[in-house]
């Protein structure tokens, strides 16, 4: 790459290079937890071989030992990542590379090729996190290489003229990034939406249940989604999410069917139909969670016969989908499939719970109401604790939670009041998903956490057809109508609920999380979601309904030709204003001039000006000649005029005498 810089050739100042390694440094860091502790640390050590060069220039490497490191480097990132994982293995590469070519700089021109390394570095951390925090801290570190790239074609670059400088162009140029960004013709999906092999690190629901899993998921205080509602929302104690529901029972763990065909039909309440926005964060899952039951879902969504809402593929970016639900609904059907797999029970279910289940249908011959009444004053009445340290099950884990420990989350009892239900001849199914939320006052939106994932029993009566039950219910209200603070409850496994922990300071931080969130949901909904749907009504809202492409892409060529022939006109002004202290001083020079007699045109240049003034007033002419020097140094020099620079030139001005000419006679 040919630089154009008369400096390119020279060494770089040397005020420049820590600056320009730190900010190097601050750039890898996000990529610790993205492309792993080797290649970063690599990198790191890379800057710190360079840094110490600076006082001792002879410890660089040579051209054989830089061949040995590349190479080393090389090994280092196949060795620790997996050559297929695309962008995370190129990143670590890119990182492994920016490091050895710090290594190999003497010249001004190795770091301007630094320096467009490191604005390709910002832009791979955005194939990892899209967030407003780390937007922040790459744009801020993106003004810094701005910055530090001006400081490469001084002489000596002052810190503070060069932030100043760097802040203006930015502010410059923010008005007609903003025009570009509404109005410029846009893809359907960003080109950094890829497939993320660390996605599959993410928590959610899976389609699997066994006794602890959701009570280990509950400890997460991680956002699973967030709904906002247009209309007013229902109550706390209806918000079903629902998710996988499961069928299959082996002893251990709970498992989906495989329902084919589209939704029975069902009777609905119309009144309780509401509508509703979910943004979900990625989960590297398929699942999405509608409030029970899903009226209609949007492409590319699709629901099946168990009610299910389904991504064709994993979801692994945050998305926003538009729902209509009803709280209120009855579902009649009931297929001989379903009867057979809502009673399959495995061979090894515990002799005191065939027992149990055995005597309640007894007490209630017929009535399968009776029965799931009675089941629920189980729970209710027993000593049970509703807890996130059940403790380990030995043997049938249904049986050990019955009648030993009686100690569990909401999986227990979902999972046990299900074997129940089956036991008396009454066809059951678990549900698995979210229940509850937080409501954000600030933003005006509900926040659904991993902590409020539940587990809950449909039960097919033949006279309500399948009816949700809640056995957590019977034993924790709070959990259904409060929620659970997974931060809180997080710390000794005890279920701490919303509300429960109160004080000024609970509330202030309370609020400082909501207007985060608030912030962070802005920040997709306005910037990163702002897709062509987003434009087009935005092109409709400004009257431009049918307006194409081609319209778009005229309304951003025109904003860039106004603005860019605002710069020209800009750039055509007098370069010197009057807030210009080095022009104040060459204009106070000029006056004194013009009262000594010297009146000189407005055309005449510094050194022109500089030999008439000697030639007039030979006895101050060493003075003038030191003057004008010092003001041509600092106004066509490379260096910004320092404070104590301007300081001496007021000086060697104030030392000037300049008589004025004798009175004709």
């Amino acid at each position: 790459m040919k630089i154009l810089d008369p400096l390119a050739g020279r060494p770089p100042p040397s005020a420049l290079m820590p600056g320009l390694l730190l900010t190097l440094a601050a750039l890898g860091l996000p990529h610790l937890s993205h492309v792993g502790i080797w290649p970063v640390a690599f990198f790191f050590g890379t800057l710190l071989w360079r840094l110490v060069a600076i006082a001792v220039p002879r410890i660089l490497p040579g051209r054989g030992l830089l061949i040995i490191l590349t190479l080393a480097g090389l090994g280092l990132v196949l060795w620790s990542l997996p050559v297929r994982s695309g962008h995370v293995a190129g990143s670590a590469l890119l990182l492994v590379m920016l490091g050895l070519k710090q290594l190999e700089s003497r010249r001004r021109r190795d770091l301007y090729l630094s320096l467009l390394l490191g604005h390709f570095v910002i832009l791979t951390q955005f194939l990892f996190d899209q967030g407003l925090g780390l937007a922040l801290y790459l744009f801020g570190l993106a003004l810094v290489l701005l910055a530090l790239q001006a400081g490469l074609s001084l002489d000596h670059p002052q810190p503070r003229a060069l932030a100043h400088n760097t802040a203006r162009l930015a502010l410059a140029a923010g008005p007609l990034a903003v025009l570009l960004f509404l109005f410029f013709p846009r893809l359907d999906a960003p080109l950094w939406r890829i497939e993320l092999e660390g996605a599959g690190t993410r928590t959610g629901i899976s389609g699997e249940m066994r006794m602890g899993e959701i009570g280990r998921l509950a400890r997460s205080d991680a956002v699973a989604f967030r709904a906002r509602f247009p209309d007013r929302a229902p109550p706390n104690n209806a918000l079903y999410w629902r998710g996988p529901v499961l069928w299959r029972y082996d002893g251990h763990t709970w498992r989906r069917r495989d329902p084919r065909g589209p939704p029975p039909a069902l009777r609905v309440d119309p009144a309780s139909h509401v509508r509703y926005e979910i943004t979900q964060e990625p989960s590297n899952r398929r699942w999405v969670f509608p409030l029970d039951l899903p009226a209609q879902v949007p492409a590319p969504l699709s629901r099946d016969a168990d009610w299910q809402t389904r991504l064709a593929m994993p979801l692994r970016e945050r998305r926003t989908f538009t729902f209509a639900s009803w709280t209120r609904y009855t579902l009649p059907a009931l297929s001989t499939a379903e009867q057979r797999a809502g009673l399959q029970l495995p061979e090894q279910v515990g002799p005191r719970t065939r027992a149990l289940a055995t005597q309640w249908r007894r007490a209630h011959p017929g009535d399968d109401a009776a029965v799931v009444e009675q089941a629920l004053r189980f729970f209710h009445e027993q000593p049970f604790v509703y807890t996130l340290s059940p403790g380990v099950a030995r043997g049938d884990p249904v049986e050990h939670f019955l009648f030993t420990s009686r100690r569990g989350f909401c999986e227990h009892y979902a999972g046990s009041f299900a074997v129940l239900m089956r036991l008396a001849g009454i066809p059951a199914r678990i549900v698995t998903g979210y229940q509850g939320g937080s409501y954000n006052s600030l933003a005006d939106h509900w926040v659904v956490r991993q902590s409020d994932a539940h587990a809950w029993v449909e039960v097919w009566l033949p006279e309500k057809g399948w009816t949700r039950i809640d056995p957590t219910a019977a034993v924790a209200p709070e959990r259904v109508e409060r929620g659970i603070d997974g931060a809180a409850s997080a710390t000794d496994g005890q279920v701490v609920f919303l509300g429960a922990s109160g004080g000024w300071w609970s509330g202030l931080t309370r609020e400082g999380r909501w207007l985060l969130d608030g912030v962070d949901l802005g920040w997709y909904r306005w910037v990163l979601g702002f897709d062509t749907g987003t434009q087009r009504s935005l092109l409709a809202w400004l009257g431009l309904a049918q307006a194409s492409g081609y319209v778009s892409a005229l309304l951003a060529a025109g904003s860039g030709i106004l603005f860019g022939g605002l710069f020209w006109l800009l750039a055509r002004l007098p370069r010197h204003r009057p807030g210009d202290p080095l022009q104040r001083l060459w204009a106070r020079f000029r006056e004194r001039l013009r009262q000594g007699g010297l009146d000189l045109p407005d055309w005449a240049g510094p050194l022109a000006t500089g030999e008439q003034a000697r030639a007039r007033w030979p006895e101050q002419g060493a003075n003038i000649e030191a003057f004008v020097r010092g003001y041509i140094s600092l106004r066509y020099g490379r260096t910004y005029p320092s404070r104590e620079r301007l300081r001496a030139l007021r000086r060697q001005l104030r030392q000037l005498r300049l008589s004025p000419p004798p009175p004709a006679r």
